[in-house]
């Protein structure tokens, strides 16, 4: 029966829900084709006609479960600015605009453990093709945080900045991708599919990195006291 509804599905949608299954459990590199359209129950010259390549219908995946993440970042910018006025804003409330979303999705992808292996694969997949095209898809909405970040963190240069918020999105998306073994490993208390036990304790942990002071440049040594 399941097969049966899944087939009544137009063939748009079954092949980009059979891409991302395959892209979810094998990455760009490793999902073929071949098994895309076995899994959807379609011909060859279908997934060409609807996406022209396979680059093309990995960009329809991201676009599909990750363009309404973009959107809905800058609608809570937005909101948060308009509350703020002329002051900037604080380091949690754009920490709040950040973790939202993905939460949010990781909140409604709960019962899809592709969704979720998905996430995992883009933030651990070597392939170049596939971070170049994150970085595209979210190079402008990155760039907004990281203005915003710097107002809140004056304390930090460029460069420290850039690091901190590359390891709060690398932390972000682990997380995100072992929902089960983080609810596991804190005895139950953790469930990051529960949007109100996460936020505030992923915010005030983030918070806390970014506002750190800035790490003192050793010029390469180990600093006194460290390893050797």
């Amino acid at each position: 029966m399941p097969e049966r509804k899944n087939l009544r599905r137009d063939p748009q949608n079954r092949i980009l829900d059979a891409a991302e299954a395959a892209f979810a459990e094998l990455g760009y590199e490793g999902a073929s084709l071949r098994d895309i359209v076995a899994r959807a129950k379609v011909n060859l010259p279908t997934v060409y006609y609807y996406f022209r390549s396979k680059e093309g219908l990995l960009e329809a995946v991201f676009r599909r479960r990750f363009g309404p993440l973009r959107e809905e970042h800058y609608a809570l910018l937005q909101e948060k600015e308009a509350r703020a006025g002329d002051r900037p804003l604080a380091v949690e409330e754009v920490l709040e605009a950040m973790l939202l979303p993905p939460l949010r999705m990781a909140a409604r992808g709960g019962q899809s453990p592709v969704v979720m292996r998905l996430i995992g694969r883009i933030v651990s997949d070597p392939s170049s093709r596939t971070q170049a095209m994150l970085r595209q898809l979210h190079h402008d909405v990155k760039e907004e945080f990281l203005r915003r970040l710097a107002r809140a963190c004056p304390h930090l240069s460029r460069e420290e900045l850039g690091w901190r918020v590359i390891g709060l999105w690398g932390a972000l998306g682990y997380l995100l991708a072992h929902p089960q073994r983080v609810l596991e490993e804190s005895g139950g208390q953790f469930d990051l599919r529960r949007t109100d036990q996460a936020l505030p304790r992923l915010v005030a942990f983030f918070a806390a990195a970014l506002q750190s002071p800035p790490v003192r440049d050793t010029g390469g040594q180990p600093p006194a006291g460290g390893a050797r």
